[in-house]
């Protein structure tokens, strides 16, 4: 999954895409509030304009709900989770993801308007640069080469994962438990190495390491046994999956590798860990959970000439195109 970054008002699970959202609608949102109604109202009357269609997206902030089509929604938040500078074609294929992810939720809802969450933030900034116009622009001119486009598996919305890069490979969902995604598999992308965010690395002290991990377990563990023990396990692709404890009673508890790396601000779950006498020290390789498509190998194919429609297929498994009627 996942955290694509689409959070509905119903199921509260994707906050983060909505806030980013917010961010670039506040101008339009000062213009119409304090009546600066020049360059950036001309701005909100063509957004208006853009992507009409039946669906519709409503979000929820502290003054009100802000109303805006789906897909001119869509445009705010490709340019919100996607380098500007990556190429079109890559830019595409994260389109039809993020209109996919809204898709789910369409039919979930079983309306064609959905509410997601703005609301909980009193201070926003925006880029009001001309690069990041011109970012924008691009952003809509993939939303409106795509439109409609969504990604299906036997005839329904495909979990639409992706993440910034990968630590060479992507991971099978299967590994993780998610048998209902067979279309996730291991993918090869080599191309990942050549990013300056490939590695990176994180040292923690003792005492945080095992503060960390009795904050979220629940059984009863002694100090000694979360800093000197615990079995690690990884999927076929280098991902951790979960590392187990043994508490004083004998009991073994789990904690997740997402968790995991979370928990000590790793930048994925892919690392070796070496412990030293005053902590440990991670060694990490990619960054982001490791589903679906790598944002970077997507870049790196479109710029060799691959099209949108061949970087989504090397990276979902039997998953076909279709429309979002």
């Amino acid at each position: 999954m996942n955290k694509n970054g689409i959070d509905s008002k119903k199921t509260n699970k994707r906050d983060a895409g909505s806030f980013l959202l917010f961010v670039f609608l506040l101008p339009y949102v000062c213009a119409c509030l304090w009546g600066h109604v020049g360059e950036e109202t001309e701005k909100l009357e063509k957004a208006a304009l853009y992507g009409q269609d039946a669906y519709s997206v409503e979000v929820a902030v502290e003054w009100g709900v802000w109303e805006l089509p789906a897909e001119e929604y869509l445009a705010y938040l490709l340019s919100a989770t996607m380098p500007k500078e990556y190429h079109l074609e890559a830019k595409k294929a994260q389109a039809v993801l993020l209109r996919t992810e809204l898709a789910a939720l369409y039919q979930e809802e079983g309306g064609k308007s959905i509410a997601v969450q703005g609301d909980g933030f009193t201070r926003f900034y925006s880029d009001t640069k001309e690069e990041s116009k011109e970012a924008l622009r691009e952003s809509r001119q993939a939303v409106e080469a795509t439109k409609g486009v969504i990604l299906t598996y036997q005839g329904d919305p495909v979990r639409a994962s992706y993440f910034k890069l990968s630590n060479g490979f992507t991971r099978a969902a299967i590994e993780s438990g998610k048998e209902e995604c067979p279309y996730l598999t291991k993918v090869d992308c080599e191309e990942d190495q050549l990013s300056p965010d490939y590695h990176s690395a994180v040292r923690v002290d003792r005492e945080t390491y095992v503060d960390g991990l009795l904050g979220i377990l629940k059984g009863n563990f002694d100090r000694e046994t979360i800093w000197a023990e615990g079995e690690f396990f990884y999927d076929e692709s280098g991902y951790m999956t979960q590392v187990l404890y043994q508490d004083t009673e004998g009991n073994k508890e789990a904690v997740d590798g997402e968790t995991f790396r979370h928990l000590f601000g790793l930048n994925s779950a892919s690392f070796e860990m070496r412990r030293e006498d005053t902590g440990v020290f991670f060694q990490v390789t990619g960054v982001g959970h490791g589903f679906g498509m790598s944002q970077f190998a997507a870049n790196c194919r479109a710029e060799n000439g691959q099209t949108f429609q061949e970087i989504l297929e090397s990276f979902f498994f039997q998953a076909e195109l279709a429309k979002f009627e």
